[in-house]
């Protein structure tokens, strides 16, 4: 897949190109409605698919607050290859950006596509005015909109997956998804408590990720293309009196050092709360009951 990044002072020629417009965090399953709506119009048309999105959320930019995405952009583009799309044009977000006039967004990047695909509530362009509506009058391309799509009847977005995560409810949040939700990290050393507890883990570097509750959860850890079944820990290690958030992973029947290496992490069931204990020895028979818990889920589901 070609991927391009623009930022607001660039031209871009679309000419043929079929292009979906959106931001598309969490690549749920609203937004794949929207994306093979516009694959299917580009196989019809004997034309590309292109994915127009962002570096990072708006929002989060004009309120100067860092963005945790559900998503990584290397992860979103990669999954658009996948549903057919042969380019990812990535626009990065700066007050450049963010203060550009829809209709000159729409002439430099737009003017010269087949077509354009966008959710019913997205928008872009200074105050957001860049919207469906706008896109419609303009004339110069044929514009479909995808409507809202829900689950029992509240709206799929990334907001309501963020909310579930944060709640623990992986069930509805991978529903919603339509895949786990997945992590992807570089290990990095941590104290090295794991092992001394009899519980050796990786300490996965989750920048920029959205971190569901905390606690302890049954999931899959891919490693050099292979999945394993593993542990995870998410907080801060109240026991012996953290005071930052690790991501820690335990993977059963791995025994090589995984440090530097990239590994993802797919959250399948929560298990528990993080909490407190007494002792270390109270610790380690927790975890010990935590092993029987991830194990039995595991040998009940077809992960």
């Amino acid at each position: 897949m070609e991927i391009l990044k623009l930022n607001a002072n660039d031209t871009f020629d679309p000419s043929g190109l079929v292009v979906a417009l959106g931001f598309f965090d969490g690549m749920h399953t609203a937004h794949v409605r929207l994306l093979e709506t516009a694959v299917k119009i580009a196989m019809d048309r004997g034309k590309q698919a292109a994915l127009y999105t962002f570096s990072t959320h708006v929002l989060s930019h004009l309120r100067r607050e860092p963005f945790f995405h559900l998503t990584s952009l290397a992860e979103k583009c990669a999954q658009a290859e996948r549903l057919g799309f042969s380019r990812c044009i990535v626009f990065e977000v700066d007050d450049q950006l963010v203060e550009l006039e829809p209709e000159r967004f729409i002439a430099r990047f737009l003017v010269g596509c087949e077509d354009i695909v966008i959710g019913f509530d997205f928008s872009f362009g200074r105050f957001g005015r860049g919207n469906a509506e706008l896109l419609q009058h303009d004339g110069r391309f044929h514009v479909t909109v995808v409507p809202e799509i829900a689950f029992y009847g509240k709206k799929i977005g990334s907001t309501r997956i963020r909310e579930e995560l944060a709640g623990g409810n992986l069930p509805l949040a991978n529903r919603l998804l339509g895949h786990p939700y997945r992590i992807e990290g570089e290990v990095v050393r941590g104290k090295g408590r794991g092992k001394i507890l009899g519980f050796p883990t990786a300490n996965v570097d989750y920048d920029g990720y959205y971190l569901p509750r905390q606690g302890v959860y049954a999931t899959r850890a891919w490693i050099g293309g292979k999945a394993y079944a593993s542990m995870t820990n998410i907080g801060d290690n109240p026991t012996f009196a953290g005071n930052r958030v690790t991501l820690e992973v335990n993977v059963f029947q791995f025994h090589q050092s995984l440090y530097g290496e990239r590994i993802a992490v797919e959250f399948l069931a929560f298990v528990r709360d993080e909490a407190k204990y007494d002792s270390t020895a109270v610790l380690i028979d927790q975890m010990h009951q935590d092993e029987r818990t991830v194990r039995s889920i595991f040998a009940k589901e077809e992960w």
